[in-house]
């Protein structure tokens, strides 16, 4: 049987495999971490490695995805590339990209003494943090990319994994994960043991938590056979397991920890709420009610599915300024730039808009063929990426603006416009506005609260009251399905442009 060599830059693997087998099921299997952004439908062109030894050649679809340059370096499509004997594949694993933690709660009564564990499951990245509950310190935190995104970007694509690889597969995956980031922060406070854990995270990240099939998820109605609110079957570190409750299907435990952490259902005047991620979950409340809703934005925004798009890791280009007519660019730790993140993905279409290299409509007018490069980084923006992002773009407005026409307010007339998520904390507000992923008028009411999902998980971890007021403003909160809804498609469309609204 071959020998597959792996190479990770830190440590090398020896594993065996039969002949004929995809080099991607071997990663997967050796490196949990290892990231197929479309799941192996050969699209995105971003599990590349380098092949030396025996495979088989490339065919058409892979080729179509690889530079001339990319073959003479030996790069294959891990989804693609088949084994034909004894190989060596060196695995780019580059810096960890950057993971939101940090987050700003309300004032709150703490009710629980010992210690615990406040968790977000997000689906592309993992924070936790353990907390003295009596005094609300943070003793040690774990931060770390979900293991299951070998097994596609979105929620869709762990969805259809469920069917090839298995529920217990993805379940497996993700509690392994939260066991050994539990005993890393236990060993980091010189504890034994913690009393409670609170995981939060969107509807599927819950249900695969829990080992409950999600296929429900993914088709009309979008039925939940439970939308949680109380004990977990599963303990972590010992502990018992608490799990907020969801509004939906799509509007998860991790909005409603948000919104905890907003403190926006307790604020005067019309408050209207978004975590821009592979979903865009978003609230507005106004007069005592809650309205919600999700859009499929997909991962653009975290680089997955653009052609030079990579995490907020170092080498990645985050912020893009015109100035006298020279681009102008930084990436994260000064590094030299291998790609683009999300802020900086706005930053440049604002410059390219500014330029009039790309109009309203998207269309992209450059006389290189390989599409826009910024400034002197060699980093590559394509018609292609320009659609991609154009799709994301406008289901966030979209989203936004169908909320406030359905309660009958408009952007000037909300009080304030609370951000969470990691995508929030490096992006330029007025980029945004100018591409037009939100509307220009909520720039002067932005409330950034960096991770509210952690935080509001801590804040239940802490206070137990909190829990049966979540659990009753989830029930009571009305989840607008947008896939049924005129408003949002004909706003869609008008949203498609890129300008400021």
């Amino acid at each position: 049987m071959p020998t597959i060599t792996i190479l990770t830059g830190h440590d090398t693997i020896h594993a065996e495999a039969p002949e004929g087998t995809l080099l991607s099921s071997v990663l997967q299997a050796e490196l949990p971490t290892f990231a197929l952004p479309c799941a192996g439908n050969h699209t995105c062109g971003k599990c590349r490695v380098q092949v030396s030894g025996a495979a088989l050649p490339p065919d058409a679809q892979e080729l179509s995805l690889l530079s001339e340059k990319d073959r003479q370096a030996g790069v294959r499509l891990a989804c693609s590339c088949r084994i034909a004997g004894d190989l060596t594949v060196t695995v780019q694993t580059g810096g960890k990209s950057k993971i939101l933690a940090w987050n700003k709660t309300p004032a709150f009564a703490r009710t629980e003494t010992g210690y615990g564990l406040a968790v977000d499951i997000g689906t592309t990245t993992v924070a936790m943090q353990l907390f003295d509950r009596a005094t609300g310190t943070v003793l040690a935190e774990q931060l770390a990319e979900n293991r299951q995104r070998s097994h596609g970007a979105d929620v869709i694509s762990r969805i259809e994994a469920c069917k090839t690889a298995g529920l217990d597969t993805l379940s497996r995956l993700i509690r392994d994960e939260l066991e050994q980031m539990a005993r890393a922060c236990l060993d980091e406070a010189g504890l034994s043991a913690v009393d409670e854990a609170v995981v939060t995270g969107n509807s599927t990240m819950l249900y695969l938590y829990e080992g409950i099939d999600p296929s429900a998820l993914a088709v009309v109605p979008f039925t939940m056979s439970t939308f949680f609110g109380g004990m977990s079957r599963h303990t972590l570190a010992g502990a018992p397991v608490y799990l907020p409750r969801c509004i939906g299907a799509y509007v998860g435990a991790d909005i409603v920890c948000s919104i905890l952490a907003s403190d926006m259902v307790h604020q005067p005047g019309v408050q209207l709420m978004t975590d821009i991620g592979t979903n865009g979950e978003m609230a507005l409340h106004k007069d005592g009610k809650l309205l919600c809703c999700a859009t499929a934005a997909g991962p653009a925004f975290e680089g997955a599915g653009l052609s030079c798009g990579m995490p907020a890791a170092p080498g990645a280009i985050r912020t893009v300024a015109l100035t006298d007519g020279k681009v102008s660019y930084t990436t994260v730790g000064d590094q030299p730039a291998t790609g683009i993140c999300g802020s900086g993905i706005l930053d440049v279409l604002r410059v390219m808009l500014e330029q009039e290299t790309i109009d309203d409509t998207g269309y992209l007018e450059c006389e290189d063929e390989a599409g826009y490069t910024i400034g002197d980084s060699g980093v590559c923006i394509t018609q292609k990426d320009v659609r991609q992002i154009q799709l994301a773009k406008s289901a966030i407005c979209a989203g936004l603006v169908t909320l406030m026409q359905e309660t009958g307010v408009d952007a000037d007339t909300v009080t304030q416009f609370h951000i969470a998520g990691g995508f929030g904390s490096s992006i330029n507000y007025d980029s945004a506005a100018a591409i037009g992923l939100f509307p220009e008028a909520l720039t002067r009411k932005t409330n950034f609260i960096g991770n509210g999902a952690l935080g509001g998980a801590a804040m239940l971890l802490m206070n137990r009251d909190l829990r049966a007021q979540s659990e009753r403003m989830a029930a009571e909160a009305t989840e607008l399905s947008l896939s049924a809804s005129q408003t949002f498609m004909d706003a869609y469309v008008d949203c498609m442009s890129f300008m400021a609204f």
